[in-house]
């Protein structure tokens, strides 16, 4: 049942991250620009008197990220306790946050800091996962669905269904996203 409800939920994020690939965007070389468009005559004598008037150029609209206005990022251990790679996923969520990406060795050193001043003993999960790529070694942010590009240069991936929890000291180690034993809390991130 659990791996039906995983497959499921990696098929509808692939489906809505391949709806919003399709959405139009705009680029300024198919705008018509107000030169381009023709001259109306105008009926009104209050109008111009030269009888005509240039229609309005429609101005281009440029789709922003969602995050577009996004200033700092704010890390936090996650308060629904522990689970799987996926419950973690989900808790993030339902705290209304994301699970955990690293983008910067800033980002990185914070989190190995924040981890050596917890000293809990315990591994926590970030978003770092291979599920769903056609190549084992390389690794998604499952949050945001990009390639991860932090990762460190030792880490090896080699198994399916891999997913990356941090040690207690911050290292990253390799996890079977699928095995129920592997039971972590969790890090989440939110922006402000």
């Amino acid at each position: 049942m659990l791996l039906a409800n995983t497959a499921a939920a990696v098929l509808l994020l692939i489906v809505c991250i391949g709806a919003s690939v399709g959405l139009p965007t705009v680029d300024e070389e198919n705008v018509v620009q107000a030169e381009q468009l023709p001259i109306l005559p105008t009926a009104d004598s209050s109008k111009p008197t030269d009888d005509t008037v240039k229609a309005i150029a429609p101005q281009p609209r440029y789709l922003l990220p969602a995050d577009f206005a996004v200033k700092n990022k704010k890390f936090t251990i996650g308060t629904l306790g522990v689970g799987s790679f996926f419950r973690a996923w989900r808790n993030c969520i339902d705290e209304g946050k994301g699970l955990a990406t690293i983008e910067s060795e800033k980002e990185q050193k914070y989190l190995e800091s924040l981890l050596k001043a917890s000293s809990t003993g315990s591994n926590y999960w970030i978003g770092a996962t291979n599920i769903g790529a056609s190549n084992t070694n390389k690794l998604t942010w499952i949050t945001t669905d990009l390639p991860v590009q932090t990762k460190p240069p030792f880490l090896n991936v080699v198994a399916k269904s891999t997913c990356i929890a941090l040690s207690p000291t911050g290292s990253w180690t390799l996890r079977n996203c699928l095995n129920p034993l592997n039971i972590f809390p969790y890090i989440c991130e939110e922006y402000f």
